[in-house]
């Protein structure tokens, strides 16, 4: 079922469960992935406001950026809404790029955009949303079901914030053809 925003949607604040809510307005309502100790005072404070047209339009970039990856339509809206949520509500956070490697070419990347950081430790990529872009540093979502840190296990949607010069764009890779491995 793909969801599209309108103007029935209404942001609040469910203190029950500590986090952001979107009444979607037909009998459905989606949780963001993050507690209140993350979310901005104004975040805690939100009684029926409108899912705006700026809310919208950031819903549809990351939507659209999400296609690039194999995730079911229900999670890239979670991942999609959830970004949302990160960009308007989420409080600052301190970049904690000593996971991921370094390198060379540093470009700013673009909001929505799927990216890969490669752990220091054991070399494999990892797929990211971009929520926001900073000079520096971004704010990711993970866009895969886990991801094991040195000293945490990040889940769907969990965020961090990178240094720019750890993002490689994500290029898809197509499986090869008989062709191509016969070669």
């Amino acid at each position: 079922m793909k969801i599209r925003p309108d103007d029935q949607w209404r942001w609040y604040f469910d203190s029950e469960h500590s986090r952001v809510m979107l009444d979607l307005a037909n009998g459905m309502v989606f949780r963001s992935r993050f507690p209140a100790k993350m979310l901005t005072d104004y975040a805690m404070t939100l009684e029926d406001i409108s899912f705006s047209v700026d809310d919208a339009a950031l819903y549809y970039a990351f939507e659209e950026h999400s296609r690039h990856i194999n995730i079911a339509p229900a999670l890239r809206a979670e991942l999609a809404l959830n970004g949302v949520v990160a960009f308007r509500f989420m409080k600052p956070q301190m970049p904690k790029s000593w996971y991921f490697s370094h390198f060379s070419v540093v470009e700013k990347p673009e909001q929505g955009e799927i990216v890969q950081l490669r752990l220091q430790d054991g070399g494999a990529d990892a797929l990211f949303m971009v929520a926001e872009v900073g000079d520096n540093a971004s704010l990711c979502l993970l866009a895969q079901q886990k991801l094991e840190l040195g000293d945490r296990v990040m889940s769907f949607c969990d965020s961090i914030k990178v240094m720019n010069d750890r993002l490689l764009p994500y290029i898809k890779s197509t499986p090869m053809s008989e062709y191509d491995r016969a070669i």
